[in-house]
């Protein structure tokens, strides 16, 4: 980092605006993705609040967007395979008053969704639409897998990316992401939380909340599926510089749907089956953040009050409120995985 011009944007770097998608799949979202968007909605509207807010809706669900959100948010049309922004728009770096993007390749999570085709040409034709260059890496992965402070420090979600790319070795694909992202400090962690479909995102563990705060996901129960990942984790984290302030914050052990959430969904090839036997990974790591915001997932549990509590004593100068987000992890993710930060040029 230190003479070079490039700076990568972290999620909570000023002068962004944030971006969210219109669910519509009924393979994925249940009862035809009504509840979905109640939550999407919601959560429009509350960050609009705070920091601009562009909405993506698929053409063919136009006349599904309610009014009153146009009054809050801009809408911007585009072909999109499901909601889950943060794994297939580009990170963003400036370059003076330039701004562009790298985007990886991507293959639905390892097999996790089949409908790909839309999701891998929405970062070239947004950057297009946006007049920005992009790059490509040719390692298959998503966004949720990197975390990083915006000064030189990321944390890199191995597994996954081990996963999504079997014919290479790990020392190959360290050294594309070295390539890829030169001249910063990339630590990988080798290790998958049981009910997270990503196989091992970043953003479901540890996450950057500002460029010297680290929120980690923690559990003391030997019981818990995830308390030797969890355990190695913390290692981990350690490896940290004593600069950044690393917060450990509760991990619920996974949960499950009940008949109700599951019966109305379309079970199709398209998506991963999801039935009442699949686990939902409930981490309040998977915060939706601004520079001005953060908004902490609720899940109905007695942890909720204590992430809340946590995050927003680490945070002071912030707003930091809660949704509900059960509907999200029904649908596989979280309030990260569905937001994404797009940086706004002050000449623009």
């Amino acid at each position: 980092m230190k003479g070079s011009t490039k700076r990568w944007l972290a999620d909570f770097s000023d002068n962004q605006r944030l971006l969210l998608a219109w669910p519509y799949r009924r393979d994925v979202w249940r009862d035809n993705a009504l509840p979905a968007r109640e939550v999407v909605a919601e959560l429009a509207r509350l960050v609009s609040h705070y920091t601009p807010v562009t909405l993506l809706v698929h053409p063919d669900y136009q006349g599904s967007v309610p009014k009153k959100l146009y009054d809050c948010c801009s809408v911007s049309v585009e072909r999109y395979d499901d909601i889950w922004l943060r794994d297939t728009l580009p990170l963003w770096f400036s370059t003076q008053r330039q701004t562009s993007g790298i985007v990886f390749q991507f293959d639905g999570w390892g097999g996790v969704q089949a409908a790909v085709e839309c999701d891998r040409a929405l970062a070239s034709e947004l950057s297009l639409k946006l007049e920005r260059s992009l790059s490509v890496c040719d390692l298959v992965t998503e966004g949720g897998t990197f975390t990083h402070n915006g000064q030189g420090i990321w944390l890199v979600g191995l597994s996954s990316i081990i996963q999504r790319n079997p014919s290479l070795s790990k020392e190959v694909i360290k050294k594309k992401l070295n390539d890829c992202f030169s001249g910063e400090s990339l630590l990988f962690f080798e290790g998958a939380l049981t009910a997270d479909e990503t196989q091992g995102h970043m953003d479901n563990m540890a996450l950057f909340l500002n460029e010297n705060t680290l929120i980690y996901a923690v559990t003391k129960d030997e019981n818990h599926p995830d308390y030797t990942t969890c355990k190695r984790l913390a290692e981990f984290i350690e490896l940290l510089p004593d600069s950044i302030q690393k917060v450990a914050v509760p991990l619920p052990k996974p949960l499950r749907s009940t008949r109700i959430e599951r019966e109305s969904l379309e079970q199709l090839q398209t998506s991963l089956n999801r039935t009442e036997e699949l686990p939902l990974l409930c981490s309040y790591i998977n915060v939706l953040q601004t520079d001005v915001l953060v908004v902490v997932p609720e899940f109905g549990l007695p942890e909720d009050a204590i992430a809340l509590s946590i995050i927003r004593e680490v945070l002071p100068d912030k707003t930091v409120l809660s949704v509900p987000a059960r509907e999200l992890v029904l649908g596989g993710g979280g309030l990260h995985c569905i937001s994404h930060n797009l940086p706004e040029l002050s000449d623009n």
